[in-house]
């Protein structure tokens, strides 16, 4: 199963997952049992490997994305935020079930408020569209 790593690629020799754990999932279950900076094997899929900041010379960008599909918004978010002398402003509209399903909740706040004002957060919660927030 492919994972986005949360962490910099500036860090070398370890990384960090955000990991949802599903009920019915036998690795999330399994890596849920861990106890935190326990060694795990992963395989490495060259192909897999994204730039995190593939974003030169651009002056705007939109984002969306839903559920756990925040993790490689994130790690392109930090990059945009603490890239030095950046001037690239960012909005990343993410969507979840409800206030309890936001991953990295507390991360990507301190994101925006860490980037000056380029990056802005939208939360949209619910499950159908006249749902009241």
């Amino acid at each position: 199963r492919p994972y986005t790593p949360i962490s910099s690629n500036d860090i070398k020799g370890s990384f960090s997952l955000c990991v949802k754990v599903y009920e019915k999932g036998m690795v999330t279950q399994w890596l849920d049992k861990l106890q935190p900076g326990a060694m795990v094997g992963f395989k490495h899929i060259p192909f897999n490997i994204k730039a995190q900041y593939p974003f030169a010379g651009k002056t705007k960008l939109n984002m969306i994305c839903g559920g756990t599909g925040i993790t490689p918004m994130y790690q392109a978010l930090y990059k945009i935020a603490f890239t030095p002398g950046d001037s690239l402003q960012a909005v990343a509209l993410i969507g979840n079930r409800t206030p309890a399903d936001i991953l990295l909740r507390g991360e990507l706040e301190e994101v925006a408020k860490q980037s000056g004002g380029r990056v802005k957060i939208v939360h949209v919660v619910g499950t159908k569209p006249d749902q009241e927030p």
